[in-house]
């Protein structure tokens, strides 16, 4: 399992129903206390499609494109500092090489921190999106609760990745089952309780992990498993 990315446990609620009719059917949900989260499945889908025209969002696009300019002149200037005149020392040839790689790997590091910049902001703008739906439906919710709501959606929808494992809470304290992520997001009119589904291939019905049943976050949903936590659950799915 070390090849594994992320690792969510995810809270189904209804005192373990859920639970078990996610094994039976082999998928996920989520526990939210949306009553009106079937009057947005489209909306919360098709996220992912969002284009994101935010001033600040057109403002780094334009910014990504002027680097790529300047990366691609500098880059041609640097190459021609390589070409000296024959008879030059070869140990002046090998600065020049070494600066223009260290001028490489300046670009590269800019260009990493603008493309992370930018995808925080689509991130930013996707939260907003889903908050604006909430909001469309509720007479008035606080803020507290419309941001955890936004991002047990948000994180449901885009966040968990095919290939992930999922840690589902089972009706039984202290037991999880695990499974792994194989299927997007979908919504499925006609079921029972399990309306925002991912499907999911379950590796292990029923494990022992007391540890994990103290970070289940009710209101939220859905906790990543991180570093410590992650290592240790990841080594324990093993032995």
């Amino acid at each position: 399992m070390e090849n594994v990315v992320n690792c969510w446990l995810v809270n189904t609620g209804y005192c373990g129903k859920r639970a078990d009719a996610c094994l039976e059917q082999g998928v996920i949900t989520f526990n939210i206390e949306i009553h009106l989260m079937d009057e947005f499945s489209d909306e919360i889908f098709n996220l992912k499609y969002i284009d994101t025209k935010s001033s600040n969002f057109e403002y780094l696009r334009e910014e990504y494109r002027k680097m790529d300019s300047k990366f691609r002149t500098e880059l041609a200037e640097e190459f021609e500092k390589i070409h000296l005149p024959e008879g030059f020392p070869e140990e002046l040839q090998r600065q020049q090489m070494e600066l223009l790689i260290s001028r490489l790997n300046a670009l590269k590091e800019e260009a990493r921190l603008l493309r992370e910049t930018m995808r925080e902001f689509d991130k930013f703008e996707k939260h907003e999106r889903i908050k604006e739906l909430i909001r469309s439906h509720l007479c008035y919710i606080e803020d507290t609760r419309l941001n955890k709501w936004s991002e047990a959606i948000f994180c449901f929808a885009n966040d968990i990745h095919i290939g992930d494992l999922v840690i589902m809470p089972l009706a039984d304290k202290d037991f999880f089952a695990v499974g792994k992520v194989r299927g997007g997001y979908e919504y499925v009119e006609n079921a029972l309780n399990l309306h925002h589904v991912r499907d999911v291939t379950w590796i292990k019905e029923r494990v022992h992990l007391p540890y994990l049943t103290e970070i289940i976050d009710i209101s939220k949903g859905i906790v990543p498993l991180e570093r410590e936590l992650r290592t240790s659950f990841l080594a324990a799915l093993d032995s």
